[in-house]
């Protein structure tokens, strides 16, 4: 169960869908928006629930209200009113002249009003509360009085308001849930991004390995030209339905492209965080390490290292033109003193001495350990080839004499059930022991270079479908599921066939001996960059308690309580001829995962 959920989970398929899931959310929530600033709905109705307290009446009711009665106070009381309509009472005055719609004519009804506005010396104030206390330009000074609204106006406007919330707040609801939704897909795209359910380890695509800064100038004209082409999609206000219906249709469409790419740079960047390439594939970073990098490896001696002679050589000609410098400055200095002028060339000549004399011997020591490497290669190089003929000539002759009476033996008649267990016996094991001895011949002479080889164009992935298929009786046997991936197209590189098939087959015999029954062994071949990568994976039966360097060691086997099988020298035999092919060979252990790589380089079809 877990394993198909983790499978589930990095799926390809279903990061596709969360990605575009948050893609169309985000362009929903836009829409929703812009739906609201169309409808002319007050989106104070989403804060505020009572009418009465909102900026809108504020402005709307009562700030025409006060402007009309104020503008108003030398007008007559019915033309105000038909100006106002219905719902409203006020009592002005200006000192000398009072107006109101009240039928007893005083201002005793707006002191036990709550819903009053109280106008004083040039002020309007609501409710006696100070939150509500303006200072506008158009109450002159002189007037005074109070403006408030009825009972039935204010419940008209309050149902009238509720209908806006009722119409906007599923809206905000839903925006909100989106808007978690849509992180929840983000976390996990943020989590999953780069792996697969087969392996943990980060992959990157062509487009993690563009420079970032590259990328990004990429991304920001892309988000400028949307910006621009939403900024004059957006109409005016009072448009025709028809004309805000297209805008959103625009504004949609450009907001989903737009999201599409902000999602695929979020991506990458996310990945290049991971795989800690964020700053260093840049540009500007390249540019400036390549600089500094210069400059550092004119002084650190960087390329001396592998040897200590030349290392000392270089040292010391950097000490030497560092005090030279320091002669050169201190004889500037001297020659204002005339009695030491003559100490820094003095100091000089002995400082040439010193570096002179130990040149000398540096050098000589090179000399001498440069010519006894030679001697050494070329003397064991002779006792290596020596070796291999000696062993070729001392074990081929009396191991085919064996291997044919055993033979012979085998064919008699008249021999005991045991007997010819026996005969059996000795012909598997003197078949093994010629194998070790070929094994041995051809490795000695892969890695001292005495091998001839016939190096031609060929078609690796056929190379690999011919050994799967020349080894498919063993494979069926096996109990060992194969999993290949290959490319529909030939794949070509410059290789020795039977060398390589060799290797191929080499490894696949490991693989058959030492993996785990009822595991899935993975034959893949990819290409890229120039490179044919043929890689080899498997789950072993046996703890490996070992490392890469260890296992590669001649006559090393990997399951040590095996006794009958393999000479040890499979994997050094593989490593010689996929060297002296021309290719790399790379040995991976993570816990029980076997892992072989073959690198080539390939070649224009």
């Amino acid at each position: 169960m877990d394993t198909k959920l983790k499978s589930f989970k990095y799926a390809m398929t279903f990061k596709v869908i969360a990605f575009l899931l948050i893609a169309i959310s985000l362009t929903t929530i836009v829409l929703e928006f812009q739906y609201l600033l169309f409808s002319d709905i007050p989106l104070e109705s989403i804060l505020v629930s009572r009418y009465k307290d909102s900026n809108e009446f504020l402005q709307n009711d009562a700030r025409r209200a006060i402007i009309l009665v104020t503008d108003s106070i030398s007008d007559k009381q019915s033309s105000l009113a038909n100006t106002l309509g219905e719902g409203y009472y006020y009592y002005i005055s200006n000192g000398e002249t009072v107006i109101t719609n009240l039928a007893d004519g005083t201002a005793d009804f707006f002191q036990s009003n709550k819903d009053t506005f109280l106008i004083k010396e040039g002020y309007w104030q609501y409710q006696n509360n100070t939150s509500y206390y303006y200072r506008p330009d158009y109450i002159p000074d002189n007037v005074s009085g109070y403006i408030a609204f009825s009972n039935d106006y204010l419940v008209n406007k309050q149902n009238e308001w509720n209908g806006y919330r009722n119409e906007v707040l599923p809206i905000v609801y839903g925006v909100f849930g989106t808007l978690a939704g849509s992180l929840l897909l983000l976390i996990y795209l943020t989590v999953v991004v780069g792996k697969s359910h087969r392996q943990g380890e980060l992959h990157l695509n062509w487009l993690d390995r563009i420079p970032f800064d590259v990328l990004s100038l990429i991304y920001l004209m892309i988000a400028t030209g949307c910006a621009l082409v939403i900024s004059n999609a957006i109409p005016y206000q009072y448009a025709y339905v028809s004309l805000k219906l297209t805008s959103m249709i625009i504004i949609g469409t450009v907001t989903f492209i737009f999201l599409i790419f902000s999602g695929i740079f979020y991506l990458t960047l996310v990945k290049r965080i991971k795989g800690k390439t964020l700053g260093k594939n840049t540009i500007v970073f390249k540019l400036l390490f390549g600089i500094f990098d210069y400059f550092r490896s004119l002084f650190d001696g960087r390329q001396f290292k592998a040897n200590k002679l030349t290392e000392q050589l270089f040292y010391r000609q950097m000490l030497f033109i560092t005090l030279s410098f320091l002669m050169v400055l201190l004889t500037f200095i001297f020659l204002l003193v005339p009695p030491l002028f003559l100490f820094p060339p003095l100091a000089e000549v002995f400082l040439i001495y010193f570096y002179v004399k130990g040149n000398r011997k540096t050098f000589t020591a090179i000399d001498r350990g440069f010519n006894e490497s030679i001697e050494d290669q070329m003397r064991a190089e002779r006792l290596k080839i020596q070796l291999v003929t000696n062993v070729s000539h001392d074990l081929k002759t009396p191991l085919t004499s064996i291997i044919s009476y055993v033979d012979l033996l085998s064919k008699e008649e008249g021999l005991s059930e045991n007997a010819m267990d026996y005969v059996r016996i000795l012909a598997d094991k003197s078949e093994r022991l010629k194998n070790i001895v070929s094994d041995l011949f051809d490795l000695a002479k892969s890695t001292s270079g005495n091998i001839q080889l016939q190096m031609e164009t060929i078609d690796i992935k056929r190379l690999v479908e011919q050994t799967l298929a020349d080894m498919s009786d063993e494979i069926e046997r096996s109990n060992l599921q194969f999993k290949t991936k290959l490319p529909g197209h030939a794949v070509m590189i410059n290789a020795d066939g039977q060398k390589l098939y060799r290797v191929l087959q080499n490894l696949l015999g490991n693989t058959l001996k030492y993996a785990l029954a009822g595991t899935r062994v993975f034959v893949e071949l990819d290409e890229m960059e120039g490179k044919a990568i043929v890689t080899l994976k498997n789950t072993s039966s046996y703890e490996m308690n070992f490392n890469e360097a260890e296992i590669m060691q001649r006559f090393t086997r990997g399951d040590d309580s095996r006794s009958t099988e393999g000479s040890g020298l499979g994997l050094s035999i593989a490593e010689s001829f996929t060297h002296v092919c021309g290719g790399d060979f790379n040995l991976q252990i993570d816990g029980d995962l076997f892992k072989v790589k073959l690198t080539f380089n390939t070649l224009e079809v």
